[in-house]
């Protein structure tokens, strides 16, 4: 079961994640209870991991998640959440099919569009997965400190986009 303390800060980060967009925030939320509610009904014991389902809600709407070395589709997701704060993230390169991304990592990628957000008032987020992939998401920059505090009740580092894990 979902402690209240949880339930609020995963709501909130949702809030936060979604840039003030009720609707997506509501619809994630219900999409969330529903997958959560889903695992919690499984004959297993197990509780279920709460970014998992927060990163499955939010997948390509207002979070990312990519393989280690996709940098294709990391910059696919990250434009498409730039594009939600008319941001556009110049990533050196004219064409996507450009031997650029070959060359290049997806933490030397996160690092570049960190520092573009940051200069228009937004923070590139990344997650601790656990394993070879990526995930975050974009906030305000001044909600900076409140995603920090909603890491730690949540028990899932974040760190800014500029330090990729």
């Amino acid at each position: 079961m979902v402690s209240t303390t949880n339930e609020a800060a995963i709501k909130r980060l949702l809030e936060l994640i979604n840039l003030d967009d009720h609707a997506a925030v509501e619809a994630q939320w219900a999409a969330f209870e529903e997958e959560r509610d889903a695992q919690n009904d499984d004959e297993s014991d197990d509780e279920p991991e709460l970014i998992w389902i927060i990163k499955d809600v939010t997948d390509w709407e207002s979070g990312f998640f990519v393989d280690w070395k996709d940098t294709e589709s990391f910059t696919a997701s990250v434009e498409t959440l730039a594009e939600r704060v008319d941001v556009s993230i110049d990533w050196g390169m004219d064409d996507p099919d450009d031997e650029f991304l070959d060359n290049t990592s997806v933490p030397d990628l996160m690092e570049a569009a960190f520092e573009q957000l940051r200069k228009h008032g937004y923070t590139l987020w990344n997650w601790a997965t656990g394993s070879d992939c990526y995930g975050g998401w974009i906030t305000k920059s001044t909600d900076d400190e409140e995603m920090l505090g909603l890491s730690e009740v949540l028990g899932v580092e974040f760190r800014t986009g500029d330090m990729p894990f």
